[in-house]
């Protein structure tokens, strides 16, 4: 059994079900409250269509996208009873139909139709959005909170990463003794990192069929690689500590 919340602060969708989508799915079976923190608006990437087919996937204009990987996540969440709150942080860059735009640089304002908020490059660094994130993780009274990796290629990841850990050192006294742990990098480094130390490796078996549900919720990004990375990085770390399937994870010293 699990008391208490879980909070999973991710910077897109999938990033949870993806890396940490058996934990959430086991507290959530022993009876805990998992909430999903979405930090960037997912305006960007490609979009594989219903057929499956990723040689057909396209780009969309941001507010397209942004509605199909909402939808995705809501019905990923709703599988395992999580609440998702939005952030709505920009992503770096966005397809305005002919070409990648980089959003809140120089001659490249924010579009008013993807969001208020700056680019979560720009944002996680600065203090009231920091602030911002920081209340919500106070409101929400996490036992324990999961979020993305600090080494990882992707630099949305690392930047929520920063600002979950810069969140922590705001509100310490309120965090005290909630541990913040860091889910291994996902698919942005497919072909694995330099162990960071995993100190807490969590047995997965009863729930990989339901992390695999979960993440096929998020049809528009579900590639064969990525099945197939889940497959081999959950065995992985299963045979490390003698069980079928695990997820590693990182506590930070905060």
């Amino acid at each position: 059994m699990h008391d208490g919340t879980l909070v999973a602060v991710c910077a897109h969708a999938d990033d949870a079900e993806l890396n940490a989508g058996g934990t959430l799915a086991k507290w959530a079976a022993g009876g805990g409250d998992v909430h999903i923190l979405m930090v960037t608006n997912n305006c960007s990437g490609n979009i594989i269509p219903p057929s499956g087919d990723e040689r057909a996937a396209r780009r969309l204009r941001p507010a397209e996208t942004m509605a199909i990987r909402r939808a995705e996540q809501e019905a990923a969440a709703a599988l395992i009873g999580a609440r998702v709150h939005w952030l709505d942080y920009c992503q770096r860059h966005f397809w305005d139909g002919e070409r990648d735009v980089s959003e809140g640089y120089g001659n490249n304002p924010v579009p008013r139709e993807i969001a208020d908020h700056p680019p979560l490059l720009i944002a996680y660094r600065e203090p009231e959005h920091i602030e911002r994130l920081a209340d919500l993780l106070v409101t929400l009274k996490p036992a324990i909170v999961l979020t993305q990796p600090v080494v990882d290629l992707d630099p949305e990841h690392h930047a929520v990463a920063a600002m979950a850990w810069a969140a922590f050192h705001r509100r310490k006294a309120d965090l005290d003794g909630v541990p913040l742990r860091c889910w291994a990098p996902g698919s942005s480094c497919p072909d694995g990192i330099i162990d960071p130390g995993y100190d807490h490796i969590e047995d997965i078996t009863g729930f990989y069929e339901r992390k695999l549900e979960l993440f096929a919720c998020h049809a528009s990004q579900a590639t064969s690689r990525r099945i197939e990375m889940i497959r081999r990085r959950a065995a992985q770390w299963g045979k490390a500590i003698g069980v079928r399937y695990a997820e590693p994870f990182t506590t930070a010293n905060v």
